[in-house]
């Protein structure tokens, strides 16, 4: 997308990279039962474990306080590869810089979907409502204009 968009440096490229794992990361944070079904688990293993999880708990489908606590771990490095990532967006072509903006924010406002349903992607797909988007829409505007090359 990065060449598509246009930038002037190889110096964004790291901050497009760590976009690229926060977007997909949304994904599989999102997507967990749905992946579930398909036979198919995208989270670490170690990190289930170091919380207490199993796949049998993803196969439950229950939220408990260790699951609370795993997606919160999750959603919190989601979150954090998100904040690392903006800078790299004054990289860019000044035109497609607000594309970048929304689909970076539009994402991030999943992971709060997931938390106001009480990290329940079992029963519940988290997404934002077309309201949700447009609601958003003139911060993110602000954000991409407020990214400026130094």
């Amino acid at each position: 997308a990065m060449h598509i968009i246009g930038f002037e440096s190889n110096e964004a490229i790291p901050y497009a990279v760590r976009l690229g794992v926060a977007l997909q990361l949304t994904n599989i944070l999102r997507d967990i039962a749905e992946d579930w079904q398909a036979g198919r688990v995208y989270l670490p293993q170690d990190e289930l474990a170091a919380f207490g999880l199993t796949e049998s708990d993803i196969a439950a489908g229950r939220v408990t306080d260790r699951w609370r606590a795993f997606m919160r771990f999750q959603i919190q490095r989601t979150r954090d590869l998100y904040d690392e990532a903006m800078p790299g967006i004054a990289l860019l072509d000044k035109d497609g810089r607000l594309a970048i903006t929304a689909a970076a924010e539009l994402y991030r406002g999943i992971l709060d979907d997931i938390e106001l349903n009480d990290y329940n992607v079992f029963g519940y797909r988290a997404h934002l409502t077309i309201w949700d988007k447009l609601s958003r829409l003139p911060a993110i505007w602000l954000l991409s204009r407020s990214l400026t090359r130094s």
